[in-house]
């Protein structure tokens, strides 16, 4: 049983998934929010990668890159969301973030919404 002391301590965080572009995402939401953007079109890019005919080692340089991006938002002081943006997200992406965040689960509430 988690004590109300520690209960206070935890962070916060809530996630919106969108398959649309950053932009169109934030017009799409219905409620003004600081968000912390991951926009994993821009971290393949970044990272010099092509969606298509990725190599495991790619594909493990980019989830790598998306964690620490993840990470980086749930301790941002500046906003209070995560929104995380990517046009071909895959049907399990919800269900790999909810293990990811685990991890944290003494330091973090979440919710995941789409968006």
């Amino acid at each position: 049983m988690i004590d109300l002391v520690e209960m206070s301590k935890r962070i916060s965080v809530n996630f919106y998934i969108s398959k649309h572009s950053p932009k169109e995402a934030r017009k799409r939401s219905s409620f003004s929010s600081d968000f912390y953007v991951i926009d994993i079109t821009k971290i393949i890019r970044d990272l010099g990668y092509e969606t298509i005919n990725m190599t495991p080692e790619s594909e493990f340089i980019l989830n790598h890159s998306i964690r620490n991006k993840i990470t980086q938002g749930i301790y941002s002081t500046k906003c209070d969301s995560i929104l995380v943006c990517y046009r071909n997200m895959p049907s399990d992406f919800r269900d790999n973030l909810e293990d990811f965040l685990e991890e944290f689960v003494d330091t973090i509430e979440y919710s995941i919404h789409n968006l």
